[in-house]
């Protein structure tokens, strides 16, 4: 019964249209395009009145990750970051870029839950381009971006590196994941396979001179005397192969605080080959150096302790090959030694290095969502080594 019918209606169509006449057809088809035209002209208002929405012009992003990490057989889990991007585009010159975070699942808590968590603003400016200057290839952020040092402090989105944490002498060199407020300008030479980055921002502050804890996240930052950085990164060499340099010079690591002045300088070099497929390798190495005050107070220790000069270095290797679908598989081995207490030395310390040898595998469910696993040995000179073990699941969108 329901063919039929269907079949009937079809019929009764087919009559009502070969019965239209050839001028009825091109008067219809006359008013068909007008009410076209007429859309597309409201359409094209709308769009330059800005009625047509903010959401036009606005993106949404992201990424998380959850880890579990077990040293010596003692165990926890953790949902470590939970990250959103907005960004939104005014103009083909000016747009604005956000990052907002929640660490450790929870921030504040009651009487039953202990307070770990924290929210926090990693990234908001306006990045402008410079073309409409004449200046093509060239771009400025003013707000609070990431500090451009080393490979992960800058692109740290789980699927982009192997290992369920990010790697140590990074984190420490690098105080990854470090951003500050102030301006920032980049330029593109494309013919040279090279970008320039250098920007004047707020700086670390510290009082032992541990790099690492001298991050203000812009909540307490002073900026008296301004910090400057930079990199220049370099992809000409072999495709997909990136070669970097970066800096920092801040002339006083202890404003705000009681104390002589402390002046800080850093370098950093990188290598970075990561194909989506076959193999990869990433190298580090960077190292502070601090003007330390020659009279120590409780304010500032950083001679006593040892933070005048700061080191470290690692090196990794990877293979990615397909399984099957969109999945794919990694192994990675990874080698890593720092040093952030390398200005004490005496009679029976000569070392104070810490080692740490890393082997795992990522299992790439799409290639932004990864699932992750590693085995890792650390020995701290003079100390025994410790063992762990760290899984993991991370994504990005």
């Amino acid at each position: 019964m329901n063919k039929f019918f269907r079949m009937f209606v079809f019929l009764i169509a087919s009559l009502f249209a070969f019965s239209v006449s050839a001028d009825e057809m091109s008067d219809l088809k006359d008013a068909m395009k007008d009410l076209q035209d007429r859309i597309d002209d409201l359409e094209d208002s709308a769009e330059d009145s800005g009625a047509a929405g903010w959401w036009t012009k606005t993106s949404v992003g992201g990424y998380g990750e959850l880890h579990y990490n077990n040293s010596n057989g003692s165990g926890k889990i953790d949902f470590h970051r939970y990250v959103l991007f907005f960004n939104h585009q005014f103009n083909d010159s000016v747009g604005f870029n956000s990052e907002f975070e929640l660490e450790h699942s929870i921030a504040g808590g009651g009487s039953t839950i202990k307070e770990k968590g924290e929210v926090e603003l990693e990234q908001a400016y306006i990045d402008h381009n410079w073309g409409e200057y004449g200046m093509p290839n060239t771009n400025a952020k003013y707000g609070v971006f990431l500090i451009p040092c080393g490979i992960t402090n800058e692109i740290h989105e789980p699927p982009t590196f192997y290992g369920v944490e990010r790697n140590v002498v990074e984190k420490e060199i690098c105080s990854n994941t470090r951003w500050e407020g102030g301006i920032q300008g980049t330029h593109v030479i494309p013919d040279m396979n090279l970008t320039i980055i250098a920007g004047v921002h707020s700086s670390l502050t510290f009082t032992q001179g541990d790099i690492r804890s001298g991050r203000d996240k812009v909540a307490s930052a002073t900026m008296n005397k301004e910090a400057y950085s930079g990199a220049v990164r370099w992809t000409g060499a072999y495709p997909g192969l990136e070669l970097g340099y970066s800096w920092e010079y801040a002339p006083d690591m202890n404003e705000g605080q009681t104390g002589p002045q402390v002046t800080g300088k850093m370098h950093a070099v990188h290598a970075n080959y990561m194909p989506s497929r076959g193999f990869g390798t990433r190298a580090f190495y960077g190292f502070w150096d601090l003007d330390c005050p020659p009279v120590l107070t409780d304010a500032n220790q950083c001679a006593e302790n040892g933070r005048n000069h700061q080191w470290g270095w690692f090196t990794e290797g990877s293979y990615r090959f397909d399984l099957t679908g969109e999945q794919s598989l990694g192994f990675f081995v990874r080698r890593q030694e720092w040093d952030d207490k390398a200005g004490t030395k005496n009679a029976t310390t000569t070392k104070n290095n810490i080692t740490m040898s890393s082997v795992g595998f990522n299992w790439w469910l799409t290639d932004q969502a990864v699932l992750k696993a590693d085995w890792q040995r650390k020995k701290t000179f003079g100390s025994n080594s410790v063992l762990g073990f760290n899984a993991g699941v991370g994504y990005n969108f």
